[in-house]
């Protein structure tokens, strides 16, 4: 591996940022005053160092080394401010005219480096709010309030720990930043081999084996990553040759590597960055958010497979030759090493320690275990190029964090949030069904141009809300807009994975997109479940309810999965796809006598299908 450019200064600064981070985090109680600062500068720096485009020359230009200084200078100047800040009373005493000029100097290098990296959507929307925060007394209806002066808004903003350096950039600075640091390290010490050699081991053999194995791999590596694109380009390099060796359209190779790698954000322990974000805004631990997350996040990849199972037995696909797949017991001997990181990280958060915590000594312990091979070895060429690929993922995170955090510091001193929640339940006239749809239409919408922390937060607090006017559990009601944030990203015509994975398969980006959205498309059903049941989360149930609740929704996954392909036991007959839909729908959604009803169509279908079962195997090629 080559020894990353240290002379440039992308790259220095790169180094610089993580290594600031790992000792912000080994120091423990540090004066967030001090670090997010520095944290939001770092990051506006670097995204005008870092090319964000393809057919950008690689040299620094002048201007975007200048604008990095300047956004490094910005920051600071609020360390060297830091006692006069810290003691002040905000939004009594009026800042300085100089606390005036450098804050709006560094809300605009913000913002242009966030643009270069997110994109404009999340620019303009948070322009927009940042007009709608001056323009309140003029604004119509529910829209209107009090408005705000200048020096108010630029102090609410940028001279406390709200606004820019508000809970969004806290938790980037500490929780998330490790974690794309530790995803870094399990990347470069070879952890994706183990997960892509067990899942071979485990489901190469069977029915639709390779399509598995890029479920199963993709969900493993999502477990320490977290990242829907690094997953997709990771383990797709890997998965969708060896679906289209096993028979499989390109397309639809690429579309199941996608949707798999999305699913990454929503399985435990690690999941995506909103969920840091959701568990600080909740109150409540990681571990928590953690636990309530895996039953659903364990049916997504179900469906997923269920999917490629069913396609691959309507394909009459052959399967793989065991005798040439690894065996499971040779592959955990070899690599087992490499999962301490991962076991320390779990044992950490579920014995109580904070996030932070957990992610760096699960940090440390796998740069410790990758030294037990060679082959999995983190030396120093290594460690520098673990943390440049920690920054260069974090980037725009940060940047999404910190921009986003004006939209929150706007919604809270305007009040439109609560406004909002209660024009939607007010539109559905009480309705959870209705007032769900239109939660879900907002956070698609959103997610659709926004990445996923942003959608998050913006949802999380003008959307979630009218769900828990409608008595949904909190965690409940903001993990449905978290899911449906991520699931955006599957939707045209930004599925950014998608085009990863269809460059990588050679198929067509519109094809691959739709497949992914019609693989996924359970993933959009279990969020209701979960509102109308939360046993689904272990919430308020017993054991036996969370069993029952997840036993049904699997089934009903199960044949939504079968009617969509059009397979069961046999290719199906058009009403026994509708009956498999319908059923599907019965079992996911709650209740007793929909669950029987559920049951009794895929029983109909069963039995439809028994008298066809012997003439079609007979009439498969090699019977």
């Amino acid at each position: 591996m080559e020894m990353p450019g240290l002379r440039s200064p992308r790259v220095s600064l790169a180094i610089v940022w993580s290594l600031f981070q790992l000792w912000a985090a080994y120091a423990g109680s540090f004066d967030l005053m001090l670090q997010i600062p520095l944290h939001v500068g770092f990051a506006t720096a670097l995204g005008f160092l870092t090319p964000h485009r393809t057919d950008r020359p690689q040299a620094t230009r002048w201007w975007d080394l200048a604008a990095a200084l300047l956004a490094l200078a910005c920051a600071g100047y609020f360390l060297y401010s830091i006692q006069r800040l810290s003691s002040r009373m905000a939004m009594v005493d009026a800042p300085l005219a100089s606390d005036l000029f450098v804050s709006v100097l560094f809300i605009a290098l913000l913002l242009e480096s966030a643009r270069r990296h997110i994109g404009t959507a999340l620019v303009v929307l948070t322009v927009i709010f940042i007009g709608y925060a001056f323009a309140g007394p003029w604004m119509p209806g529910f829209l209107a309030h009090g408005g705000v002066t200048f020096p108010r808004f630029i102090d609410m903003q940028m001279l406390t720990l709200e606004g820019v350096f508000g809970i969004p950039a806290q938790v980037s600075a500490s929780f998330i930043y490790l974690f794309v640091l530790f995803g870094a390290v399990m990347l470069h010490g070879g952890l994706l081999g183990l997960f892509t050699d067990s899942a071979l081991a485990i489901a190469g053999g069977t029915r639709g084996g390779a399509g598995k194995v890029a479920v199963i791999s993709s969900g493993l590596f999502g477990t320490v990553n977290g990242s829907a694109t690094a997953n997709a380009v990771t383990t797709g390099a890997f998965t969708i040759p060896l679906m289209k060796r096993a028979g499989f359209r390109p397309d639809f190779a690429a579309g199941v590597e996608a949707t798999a790698a999305m699913g990454g954000q929503l399985i435990p322990p690690v999941m995506g960055a909103a969920a840091f974000i959701m568990a600080e805004t909740l109150g409540v631990s990681y571990w928590t958010i953690a636990i309530s997350a895996a039953i659903p996040g364990v049916l997504y990849f179900f469906a997923v497979g269920m999917m490629v199972h069913f396609e691959a037995a309507r394909l009459n696909l052959p399967v793989l030759d065991r005798s040439q797949l690894p065996k499971l017991g040779a592959v955990l001997l070899r690599d087992a090493h490499l999962l301490a990181g991962p076991a320390v990280l779990v044992w950490i958060l579920s014995s109580g320690g904070t996030a932070e915590r957990a992610g760096f000594w699960a940090l440390v312990v796998a740069v410790v275990a990758s030294w037990r091979r060679a082959e999995t070895r983190i030396g120093f060429k290594r460690m520098l190029a673990v943390l440049v690929d920690g920054a260069s993922g974090a980037l725009p995170v940060a940047l999404a964090c910190s921009v986003v955090g004006i939209v929150v510091g706007v919604v809270s001193i305007s009040g439109i949030g609560l406004k909002l929640a209660t024009g939607i339940v007010g539109l559905a006239q009480g309705s959870l069904l209705v007032t769900s749809l239109l939660t879900m239409v907002a956070a698609l919408v959103l997610g659709t141009a926004l990445p996923t922390s942003a959608s998050y937060i913006i949802t999380s607090i003008m959307a979630a809300p009218a769900l828990i006017q409608l008595g949904i559990p909190a965690l409940a009601a903001h993990m449905f807009v978290f899911y449906f944030g991520i699931l955006a990203d599957l939707t045209p015509p930004t599925a950014i994975s998608t085009y990863a994975t269809s460059a990588i398969a050679g198929s067509n980006v519109w094809k691959t997109q739709w497949t992914a959205m019609l693989l996924a498309l359970s993933g959009f059903l279990i969020p209701y479940s979960f509102i109308y049941d939360p046993a689904l989360l272990m919430i308020n149930a017993s054991p036996l309810q969370v069993v029952l609740r997840t036993g049904a929704t699997a089934l009903g996954i199960l044949m939504l999965s079968a009617g969509l392909i059009g397979f069961l036991r046999v290719p199906t007959l058009h009403w026994e796809r509708v009956l498999l839909v319908a059923g599907a729908a019965l079992l996911i959604f709650p209740g007793r006598w929909a669950d029987v009803a559920g049951i009794a169509c895929l029983a109909a279908v069963l039995l439809s299908q028994r008298g066809r079962v012997v003439a079609y195997r007979a009439s498969l090629p090699g019977a």
